[in-house]
């Protein structure tokens, strides 16, 4: 690495050719101002210094400067961030891209899905006032944009769709949401019960290996940075919760069969709301 002052007086660059980027990684400005290079190096020196561990999340458009400020920490002896790098999201519509001229902010996006959760949540729940129906519909919005997002590998484009995002009834944020609704409703009718375990049933074995896989997998999503492991689990464990749902019943059951099974119910709540919440996502009590 070599640090150079060209011609126009005052303009510091790196020389990183050595390390594969023939593009300049320049730090200051002939004005004498540092760009941005300059000061996200001194941010990530400081975060090497105070923290354990350096993670990085943007976008695929940023590897270049990604790479440039790894090799430029890992020359100058300072510790390298792990980057994840998150591909594009595009609507049916159309490239959410800033680039090609046809984008909608951020604000935009979960304004219109907020709108369009509304109306879902208003079909279902008119016995509730608007302002309960828009604090749901606000949390399903943000749930449906976030796990549409994070459900998907990071280095995978992918394509944001409103129905989908937002079908109660599939794969999809709300619908974790809404199985973790239905356990709090099933725990709210119930009362109080004396906390017992003896799964007898296929789908009760299944869903209580389910829940115990669960620190293994934020302890592997956190060490490989694959966030829609997470996802992935909080999925399957709401169709392990629907199955089971579905075919043993609960409240009608009785004895230790009824205060097995509800523990059961139990531990699928808390486990969905640590799963959600681990995802940045509101575990509702009702919807």
């Amino acid at each position: 690495m070599r640090l150079t002052e060209c011609q126009q007086k005052g303009r510091h660059r790196l020389d990183l050719s050595a390390a594969g980027f023939e593009k300049e990684y320049v730090l200051r400005r002939t004005d004498g101002t540092t760009v941005y290079a300059a000061r996200d190096l001194a941010y990530h020196i400081w975060k090497g210094h105070n923290f354990d561990r350096i993670v990085d999340v943007l976008g695929s458009d940023h590897k270049l400067i990604g790479g440039q400020l790894s090799a430029t920490l890992g020359m100058i002896g300072e510790r390298i961030p792990e980057i994840v790098y998150f591909e594009f999201v595009s609507l049916p519509e159309g490239a959410m891209s800033t680039r090609a001229g046809k984008f909608i902010s951020a604000d935009e996006l979960i304004e219109e899905v907020t709108r369009r959760a509304f109306e879902e949540v208003s079909s279902r729940r008119d016995d509730l006032d608007i302002p309960a129906r828009q604090a749901i519909a606000r949390s399903v919005a943000l749930a449906a944009i976030r796990y549409d997002i994070v459900k998907i590998s990071p280095d995978k484009s992918t394509v944001f769709d409103w129905k989908q995002a937002l079908d109660f009834e599939r794969q999809s944020g709300p619908y974790i949401q809404y199985a973790h609704a239905r356990a709090c409703s099933i725990l709210a009718r119930a009362g109080e019960f004396v906390p017992s375990f003896g799964p007898a049933m296929e789908s009760e074995i299944s869903l209580a290996k389910h829940i115990a896989k669960f620190p293994w997998v934020v302890n592997t999503a956190v060490k490989e940075l694959k966030p829609h492991l997470v996802a992935t689990y909080a999925r399957e464990l709401a169709d392990l919760f629907n199955v089971f749902y579905q075919f043993e019943p609960v409240l009608k059951s009785e004895g230790e069969t009824r205060q097995s099974r509800l523990t059961l119910v139990l531990a699928t709540k808390n486990t969905l709301s640590e799963a959600l919440s681990t995802l940045g996502i509101e575990a509702l009590a009702t919807m």
